[in-house]
């Protein structure tokens, strides 16, 4: 009987941190890793997402990128715009504001969301190797 309450906090921790685990799978979009951009292109006609600020686009980002600032005020209203049906590869500078944006267009109900899960010189790089236009 000792053992049943240790057990029984052990089942308890394991149950919270598992549902604190959420995955990109989870949120309603897909991770794709640094090193998986030609592979990713290859099987997807997409429209590759900058969600970066302005300051960070002037300083270098993939060339036929959209770019629309996860940090304006109307972000929502111009993804708002965008059509639902069209797959998305969202990027930022380090993984972390485009998790965020990929997560509200799902909620929004976009149904094809791509995370890019690496930083911004990483994508950048990749998209001027498959022979693309260089990235500015």
């Amino acid at each position: 009987m000792k053992f049943l309450p240790l057990n029984f906090l052990s089942v308890m921790l394991l149950l919270l941190l598992s549902s604190c685990n959420s995955t990109a799978q989870d949120a309603g979009f897909k991770s794709i890793q640094p090193g998986g951009l030609a592979g990713f292109l290859e099987e997807n006609d997409s429209v590759i997402l900058d969600v970066r600020t302005p300051g960070e686009w002037e300083a270098g980002k993939v060339e036929s990128a959209l770019t629309i600032n996860l940090g304006h005020p109307q972000f929502n209203e111009s993804i708002a715009q965008l059509d639902r049906d069209v797959t998305y590869l969202v990027y930022c500078n380090s993984g972390n504001r485009s998790r965020i944006a990929s997560r509200r267009m799902v909620e929004m109900g976009f149904t094809s969301i791509y995370n890019y899960d690496g930083y911004h010189y990483q994508i950048r790089r990749e998209y001027e190797e498959l022979g693309n236009q260089p990235s500015r």
